[in-house]
């Protein structure tokens, strides 16, 4: 039976959107229950140096190629604050949505381009909210003097995150990922 160009543009419709809602699913369960245990090596050593960092520093700048863990470090570390001690931890997906939050002092931005104007417009708008603390993440190093901190993905990080995934009953959806976001995007993402 020949289909006609609406039913297969239908078609091809729902399959994106079924393969949308697995991937926001994932998102969300993912950040639901991750925690100090589903670090890869390679974030666990960028969150002791960010850590030590911030002893001494009031802001901190995370960068790394997309896909490697950045986002979902600071996820983590949003969730898992008292590890720190640095009090609780507002995280902005956006520079756009920094505000305010009640009993945070510590704020987390995401997704920052790295030159030196957006860096410093970040920052001034974080002490306006009153954050005491900043960590900065970034593909490219930040332009700026903060301290920086670099997230690179191992093949063994690849591996832990896959076999998570699987644990989660989402088998990852290559054997052969560039990055962490090839194992459960099904789109070209970045």
């Amino acid at each position: 039976m020949r289909q006609t160009f609406r039913q297969c543009k239908s078609t091809a419709f729902q399959r994106v959107c079924g393969e949308m809602n697995r991937f926001v699913a994932l998102l969300n369960k993912i950040r639901r229950e991750a925690d100090w245990g589903w670090l890869t090596e390679s974030q666990r050593k960028a969150s002791e140096q960010l850590r030590d960092f911030l002893n001494i520093n009031d802001v901190a700048n995370l960068f790394g190629f997309h896909g490697v863990g950045k986002t979902f470090l600071a996820w983590v570390w949003q969730k898992e604050w008292k590890r720190f001690g640095f009090g609780r931890i507002a995280y902005f997906p956006s520079v756009r949505l920094i505000a305010p939050v009640e009993l945070h002092r510590f704020a987390i931005v995401d997704n920052l381009p790295s030159d030196r104007t957006s860096v410093r417009d970040a920052l001034r708008k974080c002490r306006f909210c009153g954050f005491q603390r900043v960590i900065l993440i970034t593909t490219h190093a930040a332009d700026d003097q903060v301290p920086k901190v670099r997230l690179n993905l191992t093949e063994q990080d690849t591996k832990q995150v896959a076999e998570q995934l699987r644990q989660l009953g989402y088998p990852p959806l290559t054997d052969e990922p560039r990055n962490l976001w090839e194992l459960v995007v099904p789109f070209d993402f970045v």
